[in-house]
């Protein structure tokens, strides 16, 4: 089994007119495409009435052997997704420069937390999904988790005649006001 393996996908932006009073325009990620454009840069596509069309590609999707947990917790969900990743830019005609693109959920959330440039989370084409799928079901079994044996512990014996001020039990001592 391979450690890492890759697989080129393409990204499809669009560019709406906002009906927001304090922005014209707003970016949304769209779609991943499993045939990707060639160039890596933004093609402008026919536009769709007030919609620009934008596609991106290539861009790699990678899958890593020790991230095998987190491309489960997406599959098994029920809408299996990948997640485009992309970092603000002053750029034309899109204001956006890739990050990547990844099929882990836990990267994804990393970036989403730090605030920083768009993400966007969209379903799997089905041909990706099969390519996600053959290399999961190439990995071993996770090792099942065994509890540690406790070892006794040994207490400590009282040196220089001290006497202790707590019982060796860990319960303090009775003692009664008519004792001293």
């Amino acid at each position: 089994m391979e450690a890492e393996i890759t697989r080129q996908v393409g990204i499809v932006l669009e560019q709406r007119i906002s009906k927001h009073p304090w922005a014209d325009h707003v970016w949304v990620p769209v779609a991943v495409l499993s045939d990707p454009p060639e160039g890596a840069t933004w093609i402008e596509m026919e536009p769709e009435g007030d919609t620009r069309v934008f596609h991106y590609g290539p861009v790699p999707v990678n899958l890593h052997r020790r991230m095998g947990e987190a491309y489960d917790a997406n599959i098994e969900t029920e809408a299996p997704a990948l997640w485009v990743l992309l970092d603000d830019a002053d750029t034309d005609p899109v204001p956006f420069k890739v990050r990547g693109v990844t099929a882990d959920p836990y990267e994804a959330m990393g970036v989403l937390d730090s605030g920083e440039g768009l993400v966007e989370r969209l379903p799997v084409p089905v041909d990706v999904l099969h390519w996600m799928v053959d290399y999961l079901k190439q990995m071993p079994d996770p090792e099942k988790f065994r509890k540690r044996r406790r070892v006794p512990h040994e207490t400590e014996q009282l040196k220089f005649g001290k006497e202790p001020i707590f019982a060796p039990g860990g319960r303090r001592e009775e003692t009664s006001r008519d004792d001293t």
